[in-house]
């Protein structure tokens, strides 16, 4: 005997028992019988297989995926495989690639527009700054070719070519050395160079100081081979002050670099001799009487 919850044939199918209420209870036509609204024959037909028909499953698939939780998709693709829809499986969410982030390239650094710099006018070659040897040659060099030609222009244009305006000290001492190593004749020359370079605003008075008291530091070197070049030298100095290029207590530290005080008293009397013969050189001692006393104090 079959019974229904024996593990025997189920109620309603063909050779069981028919219970009362069951469809079919009259006759074995156990099939459910069709609705009008479903086709048949041709009409079935015309309208192709059902399984190859869109089914609400797949149109469900179409939803954009990336609005669903992480692993819904793939869920939602299987059941459509269940189904028998015929559709293959798509790849599942996690595989799918999404859309690729947009790169974004790093925007540029403003760039700070350098001041303009005018262009630099050219210049004549000059020799490097710094270079003193370079520098000691090439101002003997030109002092040689003014004290030959003695043209004064000329003699300018070499100097600012040196654009070396630190060494103008150096061609001082070096234009003063030249001149007294040649001899009385080339002081005038030598004074009228100085006066012109300091006329030309080339020289200052710092320069032509500076460049005195470096040869006044040579001098008692110098004294031994020339003995006229002390008092010439004084008279330079006094030429100098009476052109208002030298200041009056220029003197007294012009002596102080001298050791020698022969020397010192030669260069110095120069000085007082050539003032005193000028109206003007009187009135510059007149206003300069403790001055006058620190030098003599160098002489004893």
């Amino acid at each position: 005997m079959n019974r229904p919850g024996t593990g025997g044939m189920m109620p309603g199918m063909p050779g069981s028992r028919k219970m009362p209420g069951m469809p079919g209870l009259d006759n074995d036509n156990w099939e459910v019988p069709r609705s009008r609204s479903m086709p048949r024959g041709d009409s079935i037909r015309n309208q192709g297989p059902l399984l190859n028909r869109p089914s609400t499953v797949q149109k469900a698939s179409s939803i954009n995926t990336r609005l669903l939780p992480q692993g819904s998709g793939a869920a939602l693709i299987g059941k459509s495989a269940l189904l028998g829809t015929g559709v293959p499986p798509s790849r599942p969410l996690s595989f799918t690639p999404g859309p690729a982030p947009a790169q974004t390239t790093p925007s540029p650094k403003p760039l700070i527009a350098a001041p303009a710099v005018a262009p630099a006018p050219d210049k004549p070659a000059s020799a490097p700054k710094g270079n003193s040897a370079e520098l000691q040659k090439k101002t003997i060099a030109l002092l040689e070719e003014y004290f030959g030609i003695r043209i004064l222009d000329e003699a300018q244009q070499c100097i600012e070519e040196l654009q070396s305006p630190g060494y103008y000290p150096e061609i001082v001492k070096e234009a003063v050395n030249l001149a007294l190593d040649k001899g009385t004749n080339f002081v005038d020359p030598l004074i009228r160079l100085l006066e012109h370079l300091y006329t030309k605003k080339i020289f200052k008075t710092q320069d032509l100081e500076a460049g005195c008291l470096l040869y006044g530091a040579l001098l008692d070197d110098i004294g031994i081979d020339l003995p006229k070049a002390p008092t010439q030298f004084g008279e330079i100095i006094a030429r100098l002050t009476l052109l208002g290029a030298l200041r009056f207590e220029a003197v007294e530290e012009v002596l102080k670099k001298m050791e020698d005080t022969f020397y010192r008293k030669q260069v110095f009397n120069a000085v007082m001799k050539t003032l005193e013969a000028n109206p003007s050189g009187q009135a510059i001692l007149g206003s300069q009487a403790a001055v006058i006393d620190a030098c003599n104090s160098l002489l004893k």
